[in-house]
């Protein structure tokens, strides 16, 4: 059974977390165990006899029977700090029977070490045993078997829900691990903090670090690297990888087959199948969906690799799939083409899992050591144990650290295939929003002074380095990826005022500056404009960016705004009771990408690429590449409607809903 989500999932994000335990303090007493009151902790007790437990399996099949058992030591926490809420003693417990080690509990959420071979859930008509299963039985022990569903709204709500509509004991899955995967997974133990955390797994605020064994010698201790495609999985629950380059949403099923990696047989080539079958082209649009994963190498040695790997996207059988992709199958990973079966299991453990407390706000991080054998696998020796709080801080320090140099494979999301059509829409038939709304803001943002050096990042065909030549004397230096813009862009500041001669052009991509020439710590200031949203990965720009500009110096960025100006999530409506327009919002925080036809009546074939993104993305890749956010601005449109009976009421909604959104990075 879903849990609710009704009125009170308005409470989930009231502002920080001290306006959060303040609201949260005025639905029941405070409790002398939690400061401020702003959790009060579940009533735990012994149930009245062994004998079967509630039926607590979410989806329907039901519990084993639970009796007493000893009581194993307190669960090792970590994180957080004092206005956490207490963590619970684990006491009589299911768990230990099945060796599951419980890392942190308290009246929110639990953290637990899953062991291979366990199922993190089962899904309907699943006979095999879960973890989901044991948790429940487990949480049903804890809180005295089944309540009563007569207690009043409102003493469910002073307690956030640990029961579910039915009377029974709450446990919420909020993601999974494969079955024959181990490590760290946290679960929810109210329907707010459910929310709460998929919330966060949606916007990629939770850290995660997987500790992985692979086939073959993947490069020397400390190679890092970055793998990108479209995954789908397929009617047979097996997950395929479309390689940018294949997937141009027109049927994105159509993929090569890929020839097997030597050494195997070719029904083990684990990352493509050849063509889709007609049942699978009868399934519907593709669900092909972005996953980017990095690695850094640990150790190699005796033909395998150890890894440390960061999940940016979260897909099913992502880590299993790009490593096979690489040529670099998961050890016991038979599914996707691994011949190793030395380890007798998966060779890849959930290391390190760090996330927000859902009541507090709190960071929480926590460790859990790969098994010693995946080191001795790959020649090397098994960490000693240290400290939680250093484990912890090398935990907070590793994101964000392994970002990679855009690879072969990456998405082309150059403008060279509309190269000419952009060209004429700007330069020649006069863009009002470029010239009323984006060329006076950027140099507002950029606060432009002569002979400063200013690099333009995705220029295009070069407006806004005539404009910075002209209205600030700058020396301008613009990059992108199009030749035929480039080449534009050349032949219009050389016709144009004599001022534009400290203009030059290069050829670049954006994503890997450091091959263009240039001089690190040589630029006074960058800018660009409306480029970033059509290109990706974002982290490389910045980190591009910050390479090239000295200390202090600024960069410049305006895109159309993320939270009213989204493809198909956005749109202008009219409500026909109150005569007014207003912007209807259908998605936000989900990251996605959508492919934009330029100009689908002359030739709707060609296509360029947009990255919805949501704002914290680009001041989180801003900080990962040091830099500080000094300015945010928001930018109507500056139109005019035609005359007519919505002229004035469209006029009103353009000025109060931004279409374009300006930031000031500046670099430490």
């Amino acid at each position: 059974m879903e849990p609710d989500n009704g009125s009170r999932r308005g409470d989930r994000r009231d502002g920080s977390p001290q306006a959060r335990t303040q609201a949260r303090s005025k639905v029941g007493k405070s409790s002398p165990s939690v400061p401020g009151g702003s959790l009060k902790p579940l009533r735990v007790t012994p149930p009245q006899q062994s004998g079967p437990g509630p039926q607590s399996r979410r989806f329907g099949a039901k519990a084993r029977p639970f009796k007493a058992r000893p009581t194993m030591a307190p669960a090792r926490t970590a994180g957080g700090d004092a206005g956490d809420p207490p963590a619970l003693s684990p006491g009589v417990n299911v768990l230990t029977r099945a060796g599951i080690r419980i890392v942190h509990e308290d009246p929110e959420l639990i953290v637990v070490d899953k062991p291979p071979g366990l199922l993190t859930a089962g899904t309907p008509g699943e006979t095999r045993e879960s973890l989901f299963d044991l948790l429940r039985q487990y949480a049903a022990e804890r809180a005295g078997g089944k309540r009563s569903r007569q207690r009043s709204r409102d003493q469910r709500d002073a307690e956030d829900r640990p029961f579910d509509r039915r009377g029974r004991v709450f446990v919420g899955v909020v993601h999974r691990l494969d079955r024959e995967a181990s490590g760290l997974l946290v679960f929810s133990k109210t329907d707010r903090s459910l929310h709460w955390l998929k919330d966060d797994f949606k916007a990629k605020r939770v850290h995660r670090i997987y500790t992985v064994l692979v086939e073959g010698v993947v490069g020397e201790p400390g190679t890092s690297g970055t793998i990108q495609s479209f995954l789908r999985e397929g009617p047979d629950g097996r997950v395929h990888s479309i390689s940018p380059g294949e997937f141009r949403g027109v049927e994105p099923r159509r993929f090569a087959p890929r020839s097997p990696r030597p050494g195997t047989a070719p029904s083990s080539s684990p990352a493509r199948t050849e063509a889709a079958s007609p049942a699978d082209h009868a399934a519907g649009p593709s669900p092909a969906r972005p996953a980017v994963t990095h690695f850094r190498v640990i150790a190699c040695n005796q033909g395998r690799s150890l890894l440390a790997v960061r999940l940016e996207t979260g897909r099913k059988h992502q880590i299993r799939v790009h490593l096979s992709e690489k040529g670099h199958p998961v050890v016991g990973d038979r599914r996707y083409g691994s011949t190793d079966e030395s380890l007798g299991r998966l060779g890849l453990h959930a290391t390190e899992l760090g996330l927000t407390h859902p009541a507090t706000g709190s960071p929480l991080r926590f460790r859990s050591e790969a098994p010693a054998a995946f080191y001795r696998a790959a020649g090397a020796a098994p960490p000693k144990p240290a400290a939680e709080a250093e484990q912890n801080e090398q935990a907070a320090r590793i994101r964000q650290r392994d970002r990679a140099k855009t690879e072969a494979a990456q998405r082309d999301t150059s403008w060279e295939r509309v190269a000419g059509w952009y060209d004429h829409l700007i330069s020649e038939r006069r863009n009002d929003h470029y010239e009323n709304v984006l060329l006076p803001g950027m140099l507002r943002l950029l606060a432009p002074s002569p002979e400063m050096r200013v690099l333009d990042i995705a220029c295009g065909q070069g407006v806004m380095c005539r404009h910075l030549a002209a209205a600030g004397g700058c020396h301008a230096v613009g990059v992108d990826a199009s030749a035929s813009l480039i080449a534009a862009a050349r032949q219009r500041s050389a016709t144009a005022e004599p001022g534009h001669a400290t203009i030059e052009y290069r050829v670049g991509d954006a994503r890997t500056l450091d091959r263009c020439g240039f001089t690190p710590e040589t630029f006074d200031a960058a800018v660009c404009v409306m480029g970033l949203a059509n290109i990706d990965p974002l982290g490389s720009v910045f980190e591009g960016v910050a390479a090239l500009l000295k200390p202090g110096a600024p960069f410049a960025v305006v895109i159309t705004h993320p939270a009213f100006r989204a493809v198909d999530q956005t749109t202008w409506e009219w409500d026909p009771r109150t005569g007014r327009q207003y912007r209807r919002v259908d998605g936000y925080l989900s990251p996605g990408q959508k492919e934009i036809q330029m100009h689908p009546g002359a030739a709707p074939d060609v296509i360029t690429w947009t990255f919805h993104r949501p704002i914290q993305a680009y001041i989180a890749a801003g900080r990962a590449a040091g830099f500080l956010v000094e300015a945010l601005e928001e930018w109507p449109a500056q139109r005019i409607s035609e005359p007519g009976p919505r002229a004035a009421e469209e006029n009103r909604a353009r000025r109060e809903i931004p279409l374009f959104l300006g930031l000031r990075f500046v670099r430490r």
